[in-house]
Formats: structure tokens, sequence, C-alpha cells
């Protein structure tokens, strides 16, 4: 009887441990489409018996954007006290460039969306809708850039406002590197610990997407987002020749690589973005493929969390899209000024980045961009109504060209980074061949010299 109960036991493990053990082996991306197959099944065909299983998602999203602020501000700080950013040594490994990228991609995407929109005109039907009830406020944008830089570390920390945890962590950084080298071996050893707490939470990530899945089926279900098709249409087709054209030629002009061979790289990104929907949960995501592709951790751990805090591009289309279809919805005859045009442009740039993370930032920006157009508040107020019924697909959508385009250009700096690199070596190695070579030459010319002038000596 002890030899059955032994062997039932020995049998249970040895099954628990195959089961883990084929999980662990199994592709990623496989594991991935699993989830998402059978959360897509359920909850199309069977959404009440299986209710629970949005907890999944909702637990594995919250676990991600729960670590994702204290995630950053460690990298960003790790980062910081062991680059050479300021000290006049070394090398910052192409990260002005990568600023310059970002930078550029932001103003292309706000240029892009404000000709696009203007040229085609969309006009919601709006006297169906009745607007919830939300203080649009008087906040400028100043007002708000300053509240972000004055926010509490810690406050920032607990409801991940970025720009805040960017300016602490560059200011913690800059002090820290001054310290001892058991202060920044301390903080080297966070950012470690940090890194595998991520890692151990994406390996769930097959079960979280399964949630997402299904919580994601039946919401699509439920809504009547389709009655915008036009501002869903168009936002789409603005992001994706952002993606597919603008990222890859701005790649090719600022580095010279061929961005399309990095696309491959993007799938694992682009699936958890859209479905987490946060710049800032993606970021352990996209770190993880940077270190699977040896892409120079000087680079990467401070581009991807910058990125995810001030690169918006899908977040800037959204927010010229929705301010000039206010506009027009209103005013289909409306008339605007190249100064209102300039205007736009550089707010919505400045407003994305001066919100990231801030609890409903859309309702900060969408004011603040209407009010340069003259659209009323009653207006505005419906536009965020929109702005709801639309929110999964275009939180989704923009996630995906935010997060994407920063790892995307973070891939191809390195490289050209690498490459200049290898050709500075080469040269060097080939300059050290070619003065051995000649000193040789010489040595050998001299020998032979002296040999023929002692042979014409007299005897």
């Amino acid at each position: 009887m002890r030899k059955h109960n032994r062997s039932i036991r020995t049998l249970k493990d040895w099954n628990m441990n195959s089961i883990l053990a084929v999980y662990k082996k199994t592709p990623l991306v496989i594991r991935l489409v699993l989830g998402l197959f059978i959360g897509g099944m359920l909850g199309l065909l069977c959404p009440e018996q299986f209710m629970w299983m949005e907890k999944l998602g909702y637990l594995f999203v919250t676990a991600l954007k729960s670590v994702a602020p204290i995630l950053v501000f460690i990298l960003l700080t790790n980062a910081i006290v062991h680059s050479h950013i300021g000290d006049g040594k070394g090398t910052t490994y192409g990260l002005k460039r990568l600023i310059l990228m970002f930078f550029t991609s932001a103003f292309i995407a706000s240029a892009l969306s404000i000709i696009v929109c203007s040229l085609y005109r969309i006009h919601i039907p709006t006297h169906d809708i009745t607007p919830n009830i939300v203080d649009v406020g008087d906040q400028s944008l100043l007002s708000t850039f300053v509240n972000e830089i004055i926010y509490n570390p810690v406050e920032a920390l607990v409801e991940g406002r970025y720009l805040s945890i960017l300016i602490w962590s560059a200011v913690f950084g800059f002090f820290i590197r001054q310290s001892e080298q058991t202060t920044k071996q301390l903080v080297a050893d966070l950012a470690e610990v940090m890194t595998k707490i991520t890692k151990l939470i994406l390996e769930l990530a097959p079960i979280g997407v399964m949630g997402l899945m299904f919580h994601d089926m039946v919401e699509t279900t439920n809504n009547y987002s389709i009655n915008f098709k036009d501002i869903i249409i168009l936002f789409l087709a603005i992001s994706a020749f952002t993606f597919f054209i603008v990222n890859p030629l701005l790649v090719f002009l600022m580095t010279g690589t061929n961005a399309f061979k990095h696309f491959p790289a993007l799938e694992k990104s682009i699936l958890y973005s859209f479905f987490t929907c946060s710049s800032a949960a993606n970021i352990p995501v996209n770190q993880q493929i940077a270190d699977e592709k040896n892409v120079t951790k000087q680079l990467s751990t401070i581009s991807i969390p910058l990125g995810a805090s001030i690169h918006k591009p899908g977040s800037i289309i959204t927010i010229n899209m929705l301010a000039l279809t206010a506009l027009y919805s209103f005013n289909p005859d409306a008339d605007i000024t190249m100064m209102q045009y300039l205007e736009l442009g550089v707010v919505s740039v400045i407003a994305s980045i001066c919100t990231a993370g801030v609890p409903n930032g859309s309702i900060v920006l969408i004011p603040i961009a209407c009010r340069i157009l003259n659209v009323p508040d009653d207006m505005i107020l419906k536009i965020i109504e929109i702005n709801i019924m639309i929110s999964f697909i275009r939180t989704s959508t923009t996630t995906v060209l935010n997060s994407s385009s920063d790892l995307l250009f973070t891939l191809a700096i390195d490289e050209r980074h690498k490459n200049n690199s290898s050709e500075l070596v080469d040269n060097i190695i080939n300059a050290k061949r070619v003065r051995i070579r000649e000193e040789n030459e010489n040595a050998i010319k001299k020998a032979l010299q002296a040999t023929a002038n002692g042979s014409d000596k007299p005897e």
C-alpha cells in the first residue's frame, strides 16, 4: 500500500514537472498565440461561464503597471550612475542621436496628423450623444508641466506619473554618481533585482494575455464604437503610415540602416503593448528583447524607459485628430490660421510629454488642443465622450505605435554605433599592422645598407 501511494505521488510530481518543463520549452510566441486563441474563443462562445477569466488579465496588467514605475526609476537612476553622460569621458552610445529621433518622430507625427485631418475633414454626428459631466477646467500646459516637475517623488511612484519619475531619477542619478562605490553597487543590485522580478511576471504573460483577450472580446461585442468608424479608420491609417513608412524612413536618414530587418524583433513588443495598453508596462518586454539582441546596456537601459516617458507619436496623433474632429463637427466650414496650425502641432507634442502617466490625461490634453481652435466647452465634452467610446481600438493602437517605435529606434541606433565602433577598431588594427610592417621594412633596409657599406670598405 505504501509503495502504491508513493508511486501515485511520484506520478503526480512527474506530471507537474513535465507540464512546467513543456511550458518553459515552448516558444513564447506559440504560448501567446494559444493564450489569444483560447481567450478569444471563450469570450466569443461562452462568456458568461468564464467571466472569472477577466481577473487573470487584470492581475497581469496590474502587476506590470505596479512594477513599471519602480522599474523605470531604478533603471534610469542606475543607467545615469554608470553612464559617461556629463563627465567628458567615453561615449553616450548614440543617446543624443536617439533623443533627436524621438523628437523628430513626434513632430512628424504631429504635422502628418494635422495635414491629413485638415484635408479629410471628419464630421461626427453628436446630436445623440449625452456627454458625462466632466470638468474640462482651465488648466494650462505650463501649469501642468510645473506640477509634474515639483510632484512628490513617492506619490509619483505610487501613481505612475512618468514625467515626474523621469526628472527625479535624473536628479538621484547625477548625485549618486558622486557617492561611494558601495552606493553605486547597491543601485546596480536593485536594478538587477527589479529586472528579475519583471522577467518572472513576464513568464506568466500567456495566461494574462488569455484573460485580456477574453475581456476585449466581450467588450468588443458589446461596444457601439462602430458609429464612429470614420475616425477609427482614419486614425488606423495614419498610425499604419507612421509605423511602416515614416519610422523606417527616419531610421534610414538618421542611422543609415535598414529598419525593416528589425521588424521581426518587434513582434513580441507589439503583442504585449496591444493588450496591456501601456508603454510603461511594456518596458520590461522591450528591455528583454533588447537584451536578446545584445543591445548595449548603456543605451537600452536609458533609451527604453526614456522613450516610454517622452516619445508619444500615437498620443500626438490622437490629440490632433480629436481636436480637429471637434472643430469640424461643430463648424464644418471653419478656417484655421497657419499660427493655429503651428501652435496645435507644438502643443500636442509638449502636452503628450507633460501628461505621461497622468490619470485621465486625455481630459487634460483634449481641452488644451481644442481651445487653440476656439472649440466651445460643450463640444469638448462630446469629443471626450467619443474618445471614451473608441478607447479600446485607439488606446491599443496608440500604445503599439509608441512602444514599438522606442524599440525600433534603439535597435537601429545600437546597430549604427556598433558598426562605427567596428570600423574604428578595424582602422586602429590596420594602422598598427601598417606601422609594424613599415618598421620591419625600414629595419631590413638599414641592415642591407649597413651590409653593403661594410662590403665596400677596403681590406
